[in-house]
């Protein structure tokens, strides 16, 4: 049984679901078609639903009848290995990506990249409160956007760093 499996229908509705929708979005207009192969958007996929989760629970949480915190922060590989899944990729890939995936968005944390996406997050999440998913939806993207840009900035200019050096 994957973490998914172990959110309950409503914290997938809010969390998952959303954050995939707007990282798929924002690969194709990176000109992906396929989320899983857009390095960024996959990080972004993972940085909205931890985002997500972490306003899910800090909102429901109070009132008790949610999923364990582990599920809830597993819950942005989880997210990425649905995509990876549904691609029809082998395990073996599936399991090397997600580490791959997992370092990567360590990395980001550990160099700040990472955060800015949050303020966009919360926008959207009180639009989703508001029942106004269009509007959600839109500071969703605009949040996968945020992250894509920041980790492709951070890459060229890492990318000079190792040329000057």
């Amino acid at each position: 049984m994957t973490i998914t499996e172990n959110l309950k229908p409503e914290e997938y509705q809010a969390i998952i679901g959303p954050a995939l929708h707007a990282a798929a979005e924002i690969a194709a207009a990176r000109g992906d078609p396929d989320l899983y192969n857009d390095l960024p958007s996959m990080l972004a996929l993972m940085a909205l639903t931890r985002d997500l989760a972490d306003l899910y629970q800090y909102h429901w949480g109070p009132l008790g009848q949610i999923s364990a915190p582990e599920i809830f922060e597993a819950a942005p590989l989880a997210a990425c290995v649905i995509v990876l899944q549904e691609n029809k990729l082998p395990d073996e890939s599936i399991a090397d990506m997600a580490d791959a995936l997992e370092k990567a968005n360590e990395l980001l944390r550990k160099e700040n990249i990472l955060g800015r996406e949050r303020v966009e997050v919360q926008r959207a999440w009180e639009a989703w409160l508001d029942n106004n998913p269009k509007l959600a939806h839109s500071y969703l993207k605009q949040a996968a956007r945020i992250v894509t840009n920041m980790i492709d900035t951070w890459e060229v200019h890492r990318q000079l760093q190792n040329h000057h050096e």
